[in-house]
């Protein structure tokens, strides 16, 4: 097949997500041609070569174009550059695999008459309500742009794919049309591994816990920051970068416990499963907003493969997926209860090889990006 990606993120200045991962295997057989918005406002406040870098053999081997070489926003070039795209792409490809553009997928696929799946990965319109890179005067009416466009896109689409029922039921999807086509991981590269990193991050003599990822507006410290207070041995291992750092890195100084947490910043990809290992639990500690409600982190299913217990806010597409293979907290008192726990009776080891088991049988990328395979190959 040849297969046209229209992108809203910018795969060489975004960490390894979803798209990279699809890319990775469908790019062995089919001929990927990529449409990109410039990311420039992400590049100017990370090191975003530390992340992608792992994926470049892979980004090599498929045709990625952007929109614009413009510094403006995501947002803006979808808004404002994407009737320039419409008359470049004609009939050459197969089918096109919309990944959470607006306007990009959706004119391509009205200039070209190519047949469209729709990836829902994220809420975007509300992500659009809530995104730093928007006037907050704005960001409402963007909502409303945004929801219209979606539905658009959603209705066109020969087919949906989407990471969780959640996302779904949102935005009332036909089951006959809707595909659930989850997030996963590289199971050969997630996995427990024997690390001296917890002794070279100074960390050997406490118990760690740990986040690995962005740093974006849905993510919430301020209850595990409160809850650290109660432990004089206990450290916050954060790995990333991307959004709020210096805000975080302020915060974790007003709640008094600056000295217990270690911000690393961005490391290479392929670094991350080392840092997983030195950890002793691992968080997903995202706020109630609707972005959060939606969503289903790599991050789960990262930390599941390297055989770590898994402290989460009450998220539906958690729950979902996981169940009570996960603890959950929402609130500083319950993440006292629940870490005080794991310190005096820590989880066995069969049962954390089980959730790793539970990982490999269904949320390997490689059986994952077949069944998208399928799902394109249908819509032709």
């Amino acid at each position: 097949m040849k297969i046209l990606v229209p992108s809203i993120v910018d795969l060489k200045k975004c960490a390894p997500n979803r798209l990279h991962h699809f890319i990775n295997h469908l790019s062995e057989k089919h001929e990927i041609t990529a449409i990109c918005v410039n990311d420039c406002w992400k590049a100017e406040k990370v090191d975003t070569g530390k992340s992608y870098k792992d994926f470049d053999n892979e980004l090599g081997r498929i045709n990625i174009e952007y929109i614009t070489k413009w510094n403006v926003s995501p947002f803006y070039q979808e808004f404002l550059l994407s009737r320039l795209i419409g008359s470049k792409f004609k009939d050459d490809y197969d089918v096109i695999f919309n990944y959470n553009t607006l306007l990009t997928g959706k004119l391509t696929a009205q200039k070209s008459h190519i047949p469209m799946v729709y990836d829902l990965a994220d809420d975007l319109p509300e992500m659009v309500a809530s995104s730093p890179q928007i006037p907050r005067f704005l960001r409402s009416t963007g909502k409303i742009f945004a929801s219209r466009l979606l539905a658009e896109n959603l209705l066109n689409a020969k087919k949906v794919t989407g990471i969780s029922k959640t996302l779904q039921t949102s935005y009332a999807i036909p089951r006959s049309k809707f595909e659930l086509v989850n997030n996963g991981v590289n199971t050969s590269q997630f996995k427990k591994l024997k690390t001296d990193l917890k002794s070279e991050l100074d960390l050997e003599d406490f118990f760690v816990l740990g986040y690995v990822g962005v740093l974006r507006e849905w993510v919430d410290f301020k209850p595990v920051y409160e809850a650290l207070k109660s432990f004089k041995d206990v450290r916050l291992l954060i790995v990333g970068e991307e959004g709020l750092l210096k805000e975080n890195i302020k915060l974790a100084e007003a709640y008094g416990v600056a000295e217990k947490v270690l911000f690393t910043g961005t490391v290479p990809y392929a670094s991350v499963p080392e840092y997983i290992s030195a950890m002793d639990c691992c968080l997903i500690p995202f706020n109630q907003s609707k972005v959060s409600q939606n969503s289903v982190p790599l991050k789960l299913f990262e930390y599941m493969a390297c055989e770590k217990p898994v402290l989460s806010t009450r998220l539906p597409g958690v729950r979902e997926v996981a169940g009570g293979r996960v603890l959950y907290a929402d609130t500083a008192e319950e993440y006292k209860e629940q870490i005080a726990s794991l310190i005096s009776s820590n989880m066995s080891p069969e049962y954390l090889k089980s959730n790793r088991k539970f990982v490999v049988r269904n949320y390997d990328w490689r059986s994952i990006s077949q069944q998208l395979e399928g799902v394109l190959e249908g819509a032709l």
